[in-house]
């Protein structure tokens, strides 16, 4: 009995050394992970503010026409078949199946090669339809441009999830910054040469492309559209370099241990399928629910009173010298720029939810609820410190941030989105913690559980935005009331799931509520310290003070609360 107690003490001694060692490779994915978003984000907003001078909101508008049709195909490349390779990969590591891994990947290869060719041709296809539908015609030429980034990106990712399964996010994070710095260079340098070829035509013969321009309203009117495509036409390259970085380095680290199998990939193929389908019926509404959250958007714009909209942003269209037929892009451009603000931080929670997907189906397919209840715990801690601290921070910092980055080119963009950025801070947590939870419902085999939820989620924006967005009194800020509202249908409904599938239990108040406390009183004494020690004229200095404050009390707030801890952060000093 005494020995047969040793080797039972012995088991859950190395079993507990497994489970930690699972932990911190999720953490140091997930370290890496934000590490390369904070990067990408940083190049991201670089690269919006020459390209918003180039292009304008109305051109932003013609963008992001592109990207909303261009999402769908991209949320299925990016988050249905790579997470069911990722969960398989990891499986059969578990099991060193190797034959079984070179197979799926294998069969993989040619998944992604046909999703990638068909869904370029969609895009091609649906390009005028889909412009027409929205009333944006002149959206044409950026969707076409868009289109290749759709292969590039399937390519990618094979290569990228097939990493992931080896808990590995070196392509996913080095591709990620890849992609994001070469689309910004040769997206600029794109439009840049357009727009500069283009207005000098005008000016030497009055023409832009043929069409004759009355006043330089016209003339802009007629570039933006190319200009936009061209901006869009560097994304195509970034994918593309992507691509090329993540092959290699897959090929170099992984061909060796994975040696050639001869037979079918066929029922690897069933198998990725079978376990992709609950996942892509998901992604594939809660991408629509987008998709159409958008394009109604656009719609219901153009259903206002045109008058009364032409009042409400009378300022902005004037300083932008935006022609009245453009009046609905330019407004929908301003509603997109509000948007790269408010995806900052959910950019940066979602690498938590990539990089928990193998750590969590680990947990889970052992069978140890209560350690996966505290690394469930644990992830949506963090990703609501983020969502909260990242959020009041935004609305905070919402004037001089605006200031900073627009103040000098496209004025009309700050006095136009700064309320909605300011809504878009306060309701941050919806957007961050609805993306973990979904990553963690797909992690442990429940992603078909998930789709009622964006269903109702999807009738709820789109009902919300006939009846907000097509009444000028409300126009885009009522697309962010539908927003919200999704996010939370979405963020509850699925909590719920993990937490009847799972049995994982929440404590809310280390996950919720202390990161919820500490960010809205740093908030509010950061607002006070400001007033009553500062009151810098230049937006900068404004911005710096603010930031520096704000930080200092929310670090001082977080550990004096113990909403961080310092035995979590030794594990991160441990992380190799």
């Amino acid at each position: 009995m005494i020995f047969k107690a040793v080797q039972i003490r012995r088991c859950l001694f190395y079993l507990v050394i497994v489970l930690n060692n699972i932990k911190q490779k999720y953490i140091n994915s997930a370290v890496l992970l934000l590490a390369a978003s904070v990067i990408v984000k940083i190049i991201s907003a670089v690269y919006k503010i020459p390209l918003t001078s180039f292009i304008g909101a109305t051109g932003r508008g013609y963008f992001n026409t592109a990207y909303n049709l261009y999402m769908p195909l991209h949320a299925v490349i990016m988050g249905a078949f790579p997470v069911a390779l990722t969960h398989l990969i990891s499986k059969y590591r578990e099991k060193n199946d190797s034959q079984k891994i070179y197979k799926l990947k294998k069969g993989a290869a040619i998944l992604f090669f046909a999703v990638g060719v068909l869904g370029t041709a969609l895009m091609l296809i649906a390009a005028a339809p889909y412009a027409n539908a929205v009333s944006s015609l002149k959206s044409v030429p950026a969707i076409c441009a868009m289109a290749p980034a759709v292969f590039f990106s399937a390519a990618a990712a094979l290569n990228r999830s097939f990493a992931e399964g080896h808990m590995n996010m070196v392509p996913t994070s080095v591709g990620q910054i890849i992609e994001a710095a070469f689309k910004m260079i040769f997206g600029l340098l794109f439009s840049k040469y357009v727009m500069t070829a283009l207005y000098s035509a005008y000016l030497d013969t009055g023409m832009v492309l043929g069409t004759q321009c009355a006043n330089e309203q016209q003339a802009l009117s007629c570039i933006y559209p190319f200009t936009s495509a061209a901006a869009i036409g560097g994304a195509a390259v970034g994918a593309l370099l992507c691509w090329v970085y993540c092959s290699a380095y897959v090929r170099v680290k992984y061909s060796s241990l994975y040696p050639p199998v001869k037979g079918s990939a066929l029922p690897e193929i069933k198998e990725i399928l079978s376990f992709s389908l609950p996942i892509i019926l998901s992604t594939l509404i809660q991408s629509l629910s987008s998709f159409l959250d958008n394009a109604s958007i656009q719609y219901c714009l153009s259903l206002c009173d045109r008058n009364m909209l032409t009042e409400a942003y009378h300022q902005c269209l004037t300083i932008s010298n935006t022609a009245k037929s453009d009046t609905v892009t330019y407004i929908y451009g301003l509603f997109s720029s509000a948007n790269d603000l408010k995806m900052l931080f959910p950019g940066f929670t979602m690498a938590l939810g990539v990089a928990a997907v193998p750590a969590l189906t680990a947990a889970y397919e052992s069978g140890r609820r209560v350690y996966l209840s505290s690394l469930i715990n644990s992830i949506f801690k963090y990703t609501s410190l983020i969502a909260f601290a990242g959020g009041f921070y935004l609305s905070l910092n919402a004037q001089p941030l605006l200031e900073i980055l627009y103040g000098g080119s496209n004025y009309d963009i700050v006095i136009g989105c700064l309320s909605l950025v300011k809504l878009y801070g306060f309701t941050m947590i919806f957007f961050c913690l609805s993306g973990a939870v979904v990553f963690s419902v797909q992690a442990i085999g429940c992603a078909s559980k998930s789709i009622p939820s964006f269903i109702v989620a999807a009738v709820i924006r789109v009902s919300l935005n006939f009846i907000l967005v097509s009444n000028a009194r409300f126009n885009i800020y009522g697309a962010a009331v539908s927003d919200i509202a999704a996010y939370a249908v979405i963020l509850v409904f699925n909590m719920r799931i993990i937490s009847k599938y799972a049995g994982v239990k929440y404590g809310f108040v280390k996950m919720m509520l202390k990161p919820l406390l500490c960010a809205g009183a740093a908030y509010v004494l950061t607002l006070c310290t400001y007033n009553g020690l500062f009151d810098f004229q230049n937006e900068f200095a404004v911005f710096v003070a603010l930031s520096i404050i704000y930080a200092v009390i929310l670090t001082f707030l977080i550990i004096v609360s113990k909403t961080v801890e310092f035995s979590e952060l030794k594990i991160l000093q441990h992380c190799k």
